[in-house]
């Protein structure tokens, strides 16, 4: 998921996060857990498709850039017990 954003960006997010009080092993646990449901959707796609797909193709051809960080905001929101972290990012 996180491949479309570029270096810059990725530490820009990372700074964002630490600021509301998000820590490294947070977004890691979020980002694994979007991974695991990036995943499952993909493969549920795939099989209403009749073909494979991936989590990346998934997120670009269905979810876009704003679904798939609506996935991590509420992956985040869980591994943090804050509901209204996606408000304050």
């Amino acid at each position: 998921m996180f491949r479309h954003l570029t270096p810059d960006e990725r530490r820009a997010l990372t700074v964002k996060l630490a600021e509301q009080g998000v820590t490294a092993e947070q977004f890691a646990h979020a980002q694994e857990q979007v991974r695991d449901i990036g995943e499952a959707l993909a493969r549920t796609y795939g099989e209403v498709l009749g073909r494979t797909v991936t989590p990346v193709q998934f997120i670009t051809d269905v979810l876009g850039v704003e679904g798939a960080g609506r996935l991590l905001a509420c992956a985040l929101r869980e591994v943090t017990g804050r509901p209204d972290l996606y408000r304050d990012i």
